[in-house]
């Protein structure tokens, strides 16, 4: 493998600039998301077209990871991501200039197709260049400073004005951020060739689905849920404690992704410790006990933070945010650990897809149901996504066990 031949200080180079260039683009996609929904409503749009409108972007992801098995032998993985990059920079200067709806949705599909280059190559190098017997602490890491760049996205978002241009210039610089914290790796790329694969295309794709559906289908119920929340938890909370608590709105989504910081490395260290598989379905467990608690807790989001019911909100967000990020930190090390080669870019292509997939249809879900049966449709909605994947998870899971039992 072409991968092999980096030596041990080329290794933590890649790394090093890899996971820090993705996190500044985590910032970009985590100011983004609540802020064009909050600009979409104050302009009179209802939550299912404001639904439409997120899924969009997750549309350009589908279309992209669709390809990407082409593009990144193609192009290798520095340049596909600096591809991604111009992209995403292209649509920031677009979007304050066309403040329309359907304009919008079309720039945010194309933003969405820029991401998924990016994200999708990074993830894919990333796992190609760790050793799988720490694979899951360095994945680990990488996650943690990517959910640390989510984490900032609302913070800043709570202090800017949609309507302004700020938001976009942000995003803007931190596209230029990533650019130069790239730089390091143009010189150590990995091409890959696509060796004995007759068929990188759709086929394959399908194959590594069926090799390995419980890990990948993670990426939907994933993508649904995290639609949902950069959509919509901020216009959720504004609903039932008013349009004066907007940052307690944003401080939902932010805290939900602080928490998720601290949780990373730990459920890296025990993916290098215990059985991937069950880590996976405890973390998907952890998720539906926190969503399910939301619409009980919310309420004290208009406490002072110290009192009892407010510190209850902000630690389930924690735990959720911790849950969310681990699932996908499990799930890539998953795959990192049973695919190699073009079969790995095949098998995060097929990760993004879902994800897009989940994004697509999660905020329409969730905004329609918000829609026609008010603010409990939103924990409902993904309550009970989560819920039917943890079963089908869990299913899988014993089936699995029972079989190496026997063998």
């Amino acid at each position: 493998m072409a991968e092999l031949n980096l030596s041990p200080r080329d290794r933590l180079r890649c790394l090093i600039a890899l996971i820090g260039a993705l996190s500044v683009v985590s910032t970009l996609s985590s100011l983004m998301w609540p802020i064009l929904s909050e600009a979409l409503r104050n302009r009179g749009w209802d939550e299912t077209m404001i639904g439409v409108n997120a899924a969009a972007q997750f549309g350009g992801i589908v279309v992209v990871a669709l390809l990407v098995t082409r593009i990144i032998p193609w192009l290798g993985f520095y340049r596909t991501i600096l591809t991604g990059l111009a992209v995403a920079a292209l649509m920031l200067l677009l979007l304050p200039l066309l403040r329309d709806y359907w304009a919008w949705f079309v720039l945010r599909f194309l933003m969405g197709m820029g991401l998924s280059l990016l994200f999708t190559a990074g993830d894919t190098w990333v796992n190609l260049i760790v050793e799988d017997r720490v694979r899951g602490r360095w994945l680990g890491i990488y996650s943690t400073v990517g959910m640390a760049g989510w984490a900032v996205g609302p913070i800043m978002g709570s202090m800017m004005d949609p309507e302004s241009w700020w938001p976009f210039v942000a995003g803007l610089i931190a596209v230029a951020i990533a650019t130069v914290v790239l730089l390091p790796t143009r010189h150590i790329d990995i091409r890959l060739s696509s060796q004995a694969d007759h068929d990188p295309g759709r086929g394959k794709l399908l194959a590594v689905l069926i090799i390995a559906p419980t890990v990948l289908l993670s990426a939907a119920m994933f993508g649904i849920v995290e639609g949902s929340v950069q959509s919509f938890a901020h216009l959720y909370t504004m609903d039932l404690l008013g349009e004066q608590f907007r940052a307690v709105g944003y401080a939902v989504i932010w805290v939900a992704s602080v928490g998720a910081i601290f949780f990373q490395f730990p459920v890296g260290w025990l993916a290098d410790k215990m059985d991937r598989g069950w880590l996976l379905v405890i973390c998907v467990a952890v998720l539906f006990v926190m969503v399910s608690l939301l619409p009980v807790l919310i309420v004290f989001g208009a406490d002072p933070w110290w009192t009892p019911g407010a510190l209850a909100l902000w630690a389930s967000l924690s735990l959720w945010g911790g849950a969310m990020g681990a699932i996908f930190t499990v799930g890539i090390t998953l795959l990192g650990q049973r695919f190699k080669g073009v079969e790995l870019v095949a098998a995060n292509a097929v990760f993004s897809v879902l994800f897009g997939v989940g994004g697509l249809v999660g905020p329409f879900i969730v905004g329609a149901a918000m829609e026609h049966f008010g603010s409990r449709g939103y924990p409902a909605a993904l309550a009970f996504t989560v819920l039917a994947y943890l079963l089908f998870a869990a299913y899988r899971q014993f089936i699995r066990t029972g079989w190496r039992r026997r063998a």
